[in-house]
């Protein structure tokens, strides 16, 4: 296929048309840029990679999960309900971290309607601190039948496996759009999707 020298000078005319827009725009821009990356910082604080990545062997392995995992998805969860300040994106990649949000907060809902009674019992455990902790048990029981024969909780458990890891990969791609520089931003609708697929995190 053939590109005219025409098609090449109007693409870069195009490029450097954006990249005026932006050294003009620069101190906004990056003042925004900046204040999304300090949402993403306390988000990504609020929730750290290894408790996101610990889910899935919780879940499958360990078949008991501790509330305290579950917390910051609720915390992240409402504060997008209510719209606050913390989940606000406003900058020049906002939509790809909306996006990435939306899309760990959407596995995570789905995760949830897996683990309720009587699929997962909620309990707890008295702590040498007096404290106690919470935690869901996986009830095997409950997918006894008339005879008292488990059935098809090893796919109940790949299903919460599939939403874990959704879960995961939304996550990472969070991570590599916050790690988007300024001067990137006019290319972001491609050089992001690249990232992801270099990452092995792209959307499925």
């Amino acid at each position: 296929m053939e590109i005219s020298w025409s098609a090449i000078k109007e693409a870069f005319f195009a490029i450097g048309s954006v990249a005026g827009v932006i050294a003009f725009l620069r101190p906004v821009l990056d003042s925004k840029h900046q204040r999304d990356l300090d949402r993403t910082k306390r988000i990504l604080a609020l929730l750290p990679e290894q408790q996101v990545l610990d889910l899935e062997p919780c879940l499958y392995q360990s078949r008991l999960v501790p509330e305290w995992m579950f917390q910051p998805f609720d915390q992240l969860a409402h504060e997008v309900r209510t719209n606050q300040d913390g989940i606000r994106f406003s900058g020049p990649v906002s939509k790809h971290l909306r996006r990435e949000l939306q899309a760990i907060l959407k596995a995570y809902a789905q995760l949830r309607l897996l683990v309720q009674v009587p699929e997962w019992e909620p309990r707890s455990r008295d702590e040498e601190d007096g404290t106690k902790s919470y935690y869901w048990d996986f009830n095997k029981a409950a997918f006894n039948d008339e005879r008292g024969i488990p059935h098809n909780y090893a796919q109940h458990l790949d299903e919460c496996v599939d939403h874990a890891r959704s879960i995961s990969r939304a996550y990472q791609r969070f991570q590599i759009t916050a790690d988007t520089h300024l001067l990137e931003v006019p290319l972001a609708r491609w050089l992001l999707p690249y990232r992801y697929r270099k990452n092995d995190v792209a959307q499925i």
